[in-house]
């Protein structure tokens, strides 16, 4: 799970240049949180928690932050980033989830999705996210990897997982993942 956690918060910090968006997202938490504090203030405390590794009271301040009106384009990288910390897959899914209507063509964004579904074990939401983001941006090189290693692993589609590994190989040859990308593919043939 830690090389899950490695993985999918490089993406959530990724995001810090994602174009915003205009919705507040849902929490569960307290709402007598936000009581007379400001939202720079709740934005500030959650970021002070999230430096000390208090990640539920982190979340609770930053989600009470975009409640309150802080933008989103600063709030929710951190938010997201807190959840995965935490462990917190599913939650941090669902607040991308809530943030890909404003921001439908960041494949960034839609990348970070699929990582999250794959990584709380739905790989056919994970498998049509990863699809998705190839058909609008088909030279997405962590894209291919990902959808790739989503097909070996599923160990249902090893010929497809093949093409995504050569397809990442030809856009990223010297690439992050190029070795692991070459070793599979030399699993593959026979």
């Amino acid at each position: 799970m830690n090389a899950i956690r490695t993985v999918v918060a490089a993406a959530a910090l990724a995001l810090v240049g994602a174009t915003g968006c205009s919705r507040a997202l849902p929490s569960a938490s307290d709402p007598s949180l936000a009581r007379g504090q400001s939202t720079p203030e709740l934005l500030e405390r959650g970021r002070a928690f999230a430096v000390v590794g208090d990640w539920t009271r982190a979340e609770e301040y930053l989600s009470s932050a975009l409640r309150a009106g802080a933008n989103p384009r600063r709030v929710l990288p951190l938010l997201v980033h807190v959840c995965i910390e935490a462990s917190r897959y599913r939650v941090a899914a669902e607040y991308v989830r809530q943030y890909l209507p404003d921001d439908p063509e960041n494949p960034k964004l839609r990348l970070l999705y699929a990582m999250l579904e794959a990584a709380v074990g739905n790989r056919d939401a994970a498998k049509v996210a990863y699809e998705a983001v190839l058909r609008d941006h088909p030279d997405e090189s962590a894209g291919h990897y990902a959808l790739a290693v989503l097909l070996r692993d599923g160990g249902a589609d090893t010929a497809g997982a093949g093409v995504h590994f050569r397809e990442y190989l030809r856009l990223a040859p010297d690439g992050e993942h190029a070795a692991e990308a070459r070793a599979a593919l030399r699993e593959e043939a026979p």
